[in-house]
Formats: structure tokens, C-alpha cells, sequence
């Protein structure tokens, strides 16, 4: 936090497919073993409300499981649909069943419940925990994050004693905090960020962005690349050319415009597309390589534009949105248009 209030981001968002929802799908996984997907696919389709119930009861249990608890066995409610599908489904009953299976002694079922043993409702931790602890490491070695001491937790997964006890152990020389009510922090936050979106005065790029454009072909460019010769020009374009406008790592003042690179236009179309793309390579060189991927569009109108007249393109990072501005040449006037981003 900076003197007059404003926030200045230390590192880029990160992150990945291991938060609380990996947790329910573990959960969901291990179901599917113990009942067969297409049952559980069935009850999705046909009982909404019980799989719904069943969502909840997931979730309640994952935020609300601890190790230090007395109990041996956690309780996870099934719908009685689903064990009656199970039971005209392979004409027998689910607890006969678990004996010849590797949950024989890890879980028994009483009544409308499975009764699930310690050790493995924990497992279904695992994956999550370990990648949310390796990445939370591999953020705080940086020098920017010398300083850092408190570690704030937010969103539902926030919830999970478990979670929070193995960040504190990962971490003992850092302050865990959880708000009163973690999901609604989240909520919140956006909220304010909505009505005061400049007090995050500087950002670090998580990917590279640039504009896909055209360049002269040169000796070694794929062959593929290659455009055939058109009009007057003597030579053969190179497609799909990355125009680096700003680099993963770098720190985006918001609001604030970015170097000004020149494009080309050509006689004939009123209306130019500038497609936007990311990386997580510093350098790409093509739009299409392995990790760029195409997140947005600008719309330029070209209808007063001729052949070949230069013009300036630069882009700024607004606190919700991105900017585009194009300075004609010629005439030194310039217009504005947001990103398009793609659903």
C-alpha cells in the first residue's frame, strides 16, 4: 500500500486448476468410482435438485474438515436417488458391493450416508494444497516480495481449516489472516474496485500482449508464412507476425499509455481489425506458437485513410479495461476504442 492509499501490485496474478473446486472435483471423482459416472451423470441430468444437495453437502464438508478433529469418519449425505439407481442398476446393494473394492475398509455405508475414513477424505486435499504452497513459494522467493509478512486469505476455499492450518505450518514466519467471511470479501472487494477502480495505481503483467500484424518475409520465417506478392510491392509478407506491446513481468502504470508502434494501412476496407493477443513467452514471435493465445479485438475505422499512410498505435491498461488510441500521420488526429474481449 502506498502513502496515499493507492496499491501497487509486487507480482502478477498466478495461479491454476487447484483451488476449491479441484477439492470437489476430487470428491466427485472419487464418487464416480464408487457409484460409475454414468449414475452420476443420471442424477445430474434427471435429479438437479438432489445434485444440487449433493454439491452442498461437498462443499460444507470440504471448508468445514479439519485433522485435529475427534471423529474417524467423515459423513457425506447421498441422495436416496442415486442409491436406488445404483442398486436397479447392478441388482445389488451398494454396501455388498464396496466389499470387493479397494474401499473395503476405508468406506461403509449407513443408511442414506457414506461414512468415509480420515485418511482418505483427506487425500482428496492433496493435489490442491501442495500446488496452492509451491506457488505461494515460488511467489515470495522474489526480491519485491522481501517485505511481504502477512498472507490474507479470501474466497470460499478460505473456509477450510485444513487449508489454513498447512499455509500457516508452509509459512511460520508469516501472519495468516482470514476475514470474518471470506467468499463475501471477494464480493466486496470488487465492488469497491467498481466504484474506485484508480486505487490500483500499477500492475505487473502476467503475460505479454501485443497485436498480430504483417512483416517483410525474410530467409528462415516458416514457409507457410510466406504471402503471395500483391500490387505494387516487391517483396512477400511474413503473417502472424507478434507485435510485442508489453512484457510479462513489467509493471503497468494504469491509465498509462504504452510505447507507440507504427501500423500501415491499405486503400479499400472503411473498417480494420486489430487482433490482440497474449503470451507467456517474453518473446513470441508468432501469434499461433505454442502459449499465445488471441484474448480481444480493436475495430478502427480506416474511412478516411489512403494506402500505405502510417499510423501510431499505443495501448493503455485501464483499471477494468484496455485502450487503444491511433494518431493518423498525416493529419495528427487521433481516435479511442476499448478492447473486444473475447466470451
Amino acid at each position: 500500500m502506498l502513502d496515499d492509499g493507492g496499491l501497487r501490485e509486487l507480482h502478477h496474478a498466478s495461479g491454476g486448476y487447484f483451488g476449491g473446486t479441484c477439492v470437489n472435483e476430487e470428491i466427485i471423482a472419487f464418487l464416480k468410482r464408487i457409484f460409475g459416472g454414468p449414475l452420476l451423470k443420471e442424477l445430474q441430468d434427471d435429479y438437479p435438485d438432489d445434485y444440487f444437495e449433493l454439491m452442498k453437502t461437498i462443499e460444507q464438508k470440504k471448508c468445514s474438515y479439519k485433522t485435529s478433529a475427534d471423529q474417524d469418519k467423515i459423513a457425506l449425505k447421498i441422495p436416496v436417488s442415486l442409491f436406488k439407481a445404483f442398486e436397479e442398476g447392478y441388482d445389488c446393494e451398494l454396501g455388498t458391493d464396496l466389499e470387493n473394492t479397494p474401499f473395503a475398509n476405508s468406506v461403509k455405508v449407513e443408511r442414506d450416508k457414506l461414512f468415509i475414513s480420515k485418511d482418505l477424505f483427506k487425500s482428496f486435499f492433496d493435489k490442491s494444497i501442495k500446488n496452492v504452497v509451491e506457488t505461494i513459494k515460488e511467489i515470495l522467493v522474489s526480491s519485491e516480495m522481501s517485505n511481504v509478512n502477512v498472507i490474507l486469505l479470501v474466497g470460499g476455499y478460505a473456509e477450510s481449516p485444513l487449508l489454513t492450518e498447512t499455509i500457516a505450518d508452509a509459512f511460520p514466519d508469516k501472519k495468516v489472516v482470514v476475514p470474518a467471511n471470506p467468499v463475501l470479501s471477494v464480493l466486496e472487494g470488487a465492488i469497491i474496485y467498481g466504484f474506485e477502480p484508480d486505487m490500483i495505481v500499477s500492475r505487473v503483467c502476467r503475460y505479454t500482449y501485443g497485436i498480430a500484424t504483417l512483416r517483410k518475409w525474410q530467409l528462415g520465417d516458416p514457409v507457410d508464412k510466406k504471402l503471395t506478392k500483391k500490387g505494387k510491392d516487391t517483396f512477400h509478407w511474413c503473417d502472424d507476425i507478434f507485435d510485442k506491446h508489453v512484457e510479462m513481468g513489467q509493471i503497468v502504470k494504469v491509465g498509462e499509455f504504452q510505447e507507440e508502434k507504427e501500423y500501415f494501412t491499405v486503400e479499400g476496407p472503411e473498417k480494420a481489425i486489430l487482433d490482440f493477443y497474449a503470451s507467456n513467452k517474453k518473446n513470441p514471435t508468432f501469434v499461433d506458437e505454442e502459449g499465445c493465445f488471441r484474448v480481444g479485438y480493436f475495430v478502427l475505422n480506416l474511412s478516411k485513410k489512403k494506402r500505405n499512410e502510417r499510423v501510431l498505435v499505443k495501448i493503455s491498461f485501464g483499471g477494468t479495461e484496455l485502450i487503444v488510441e491511433v494518431t493518423g500521420e498525416k493529419t495528427g488526429q487521433g481516435i479511442q476504442t476499448s478492447c473486444n474481449f473475447l466470451p
